[in-house]
């Protein structure tokens, strides 16, 4: 259904306020076509050498060093990588809120402080922070991608928003997502579509996309994204980054702790260009007791020795192909180069069945659409706007009552149990498989598509962390279509149909 005159009135109004917040000085003078963003972002001569060099870090951690040590001022940070944002989002379409002058008044305050004092400001001291656009920041819009919530700002800050800035965060822009926040592309009326950073003819994903964009841009040293079925784990991996998806209450998120609405619970989790990023973030949460900052964080410290590189060899279950939709040539490829690298480092590699996972997926799918879409009408209701296809929303019928949801709940346990007394038995480290089953999509790819998740909804369902770990890229002369046995037998089904028809 397509949007009526008004409706789309209203979104050129945001998206022209949207626009307005980019210093003239920042703006392209037309947008090009281009293979990567960040070949225009170099080129460009909007960043200057400095800038491109800073924004080339890609740790945190050594970005904050510098900013301790007075070798970069916060201001020159924070700028640099404003600057670097504001045009991945008129090549990508990334962001949502761009508070560029907010961010460059809190870098100063954090030299001025420093200068002052002597003392870092904590320990994400001068970090730009991206941040999805379901959190709530003081003064701006959370549309989440509803043409309803527009001109509708928070009034306070999220309590991850208000504990990221008092660690020493400085927080610039919130990203782009799909509506409703239940889809693997990033699209909605409000801001348009989000694309590729690596690829603007390919889908940034969802419902993280665009911070995934802006990290694949190098627009974001980190960014936070949510997660309630491969939110943070999907678009990190078409975009080649990291992507943590951690168990509830390690990150804070106030949907989090909404367990009388979500019956799998979303989380929040970091997004970046290397793993010490990620693990700054982790470690920094727990060794600053964020739980004492909110009720539904978990005191769990943070074991450094788990995170290290084992000093033995480890067990590790594979999943090649979980038997419902077979993944991509390149993905199995990708599967083949992990499982050969652990071999040859000693590790033990076993098969693991994925054939009790497909109940798991089902258990997920009847818990995050048993609202019946109920929450999604409200939001169309708010101002007549039709949903988008192809996102993962119950209708009517998928609603349960009281009663059926606490019979899921039950079944949900028996499902925990189960999987988690088969892990113990197997006696596996740890489980690898691809994130999902598809290289990438073209944009609106999805309206058609019929969705298999299996390959992350099932982590969500248990609660177990999940990280997307960057592998390798497409190969278009090693990576054909015919290859892996792709093509043989008939399809299994519909998502297998339309997978095998999305691989060229």
């Amino acid at each position: 259904m397509s949007l009526s005159t008004e409706l789309k009135a209203l979104a050129q109004r945001k998206r022209a306020q949207q626009a307005s917040r980019i210093p003239s000085e920042w703006r392209l003078a037309s947008i090009p076509s281009f293979t990567n963003s960040n070949d225009i972002i170099h080129t460009c001569g909007i960043l200057s050498p400095q800038e491109i060099s800073i924004t080339a870090i890609t740790d945190a951690q050594v970005l904050r060093d510098k900013m301790v040590s007075k070798e970069l001022s916060s201001l020159d940070v924070t700028t640099a990588f404003c600057k670097r944002a504001a045009v991945a989002q008129q090549l990508i379409g990334c962001c949502t809120e761009m508070f560029f002058e907010r961010a460059l008044e809190r870098a100063r305050q954090l030299d001025e402080r420093l200068e002052r004092t002597g003392k870092p400001a904590g320990p994400l001291h001068g970090i730009p922070v991206s941040i999805k656009d379901s959190f709530e920041i003081e003064g701006l819009d959370t549309t989440i991608g509803w043409l309803g919530l527009i001109d509708k700002p928070a009034n306070t800050n999220a309590a991850g928003v208000d504990i990221l800035l008092s660690l020493g965060a400085v927080l610039y822009v919130k990203s782009n997502i799909p509506q409703s926040l239940m889809m693997s592309d990033s699209y909605n009326h409000v801001f348009g579509q989000s694309v590729n950073a690596l690829n603007p003819n390919l889908i940034s994903g969802g419902s993280s996309g665009g911070e995934a964009a802006l990290v694949g841009s190098h627009s974001s040293v980190l960014g936070i994204g949510t997660d309630i079925g491969g939110s943070i784990r999907i678009p990190a991996n078409l975009q080649g980054v990291y992507g943590l998806m951690p168990s509830v209450g390690r990150v804070p998120y106030e949907s989090s702790a909404k367990d009388q609405e979500y019956m799998v619970l979303p989380v929040a989790g970091p997004l970046a260009s290397s793993l010490g990023s990620v693990e700054l973030l982790m470690e920094t949460l727990s060794e600053e007791r964020v739980w004492d900052m909110h009720p539904r964080l978990l005191p769990v410290p943070w074991r450094k020795e788990m995170a290290s590189i084992p000093q033995r060899k480890v067990k590790v279950g594979i999943v090649m192909d979980d038997g419902v939709v077979k993944p991509q040539p390149p993905i199995s490829r990708a599967m083949r180069v992990v499982e050969d690298m652990l071999r040859k480092g000693g590790h033990e590699v076993v098969e693991w069945d994925p054939k009790p996972h497909i109940e798991g997926v089902h258990l997920w799918e009847t818990a995050v659409k048993a609202d019946g879409g109920r929450k999604c009408r409200n939001y169309c209701d708010l101002i007549g706007e039709p949903l988008i296809e192809g996102m993962v929303v119950g209708t009517p019928q998928d609603e349960l009552t009281v009663v059926q949801r606490q019979e899921l709940g039950l079944q949900k346990l028996e499902y925990e149990k189960a999987f988690l007394q088969r892990w113990r038995e197997s006696g596996v480290d740890a489980l690898i498989m691809p994130v999902m089953p598809w290289v990438a999509y073209p944009p609106k790819a999805w309206v058609k598509s019929k969705q298999w998740l299996g390959y992350t909804g099932l982590w969500n369902l248990l609660n177990y962390t999940s990280l997307a770990i960057p592998v390798t890229t497409v190969d278009p002369i090693v990576d054909k279509k015919e290859n892996d046995g792709f093509l043989d037998g008939s399809p299994r089904n519909d998502s297998d149909t339309f997978n095998r028809d999305q691989c060229e």
